[in-house]
């Protein structure tokens, strides 16, 4: 095996913090969605009678569907972000496990909201 040259290191890096600057991106957009267009989904609750029985017509169903988005949106940022920028072995798996929870947010609040 060959040590690297200078030119060959620097490519890599370059490399490298492109792929976590398209990352970063793809998470800050994702995020965004979920925080400022996710809790909409809490108008599925106007078709609403009094005997409904379903999630999105209980009080915690609403409540559930306004307010995980808006915690879960900033708290994956903030684990996406650590994950991109820690030099740790392991900190690239907090970034996909951020943009794990932004997606279960999504399917959680689909679900209830039933969409």
């Amino acid at each position: 095996m060959t040590a690297a040259t200078p030119t060959t290191a620097r490519t890599d890096a370059a490399v490298a913090n492109c792929l976590k600057a398209i990352g970063g991106l793809a998470l800050w957009l994702f995020a965004g969605a979920t925080f400022l267009l996710l809790p909409f989904t809490v108008m599925a609750s106007d078709n609403c009678d009094a005997d409904d029985a379903r999630t999105i017509c209980t009080a915690a169903g609403q409540q559930a569907v306004a307010y995980v988005p808006l915690i879960t949106a900033p708290a994956a940022t903030a684990l996406g972000m650590w994950g991109l920028l820690s030099r740790r072995d392991m900190a690239p798996l907090a970034w996909i496990i951020a943009m794990v929870m932004l997606g279960v947010t999504w399917m959680v609040v689909i679900s209830i909201a039933g969409i």
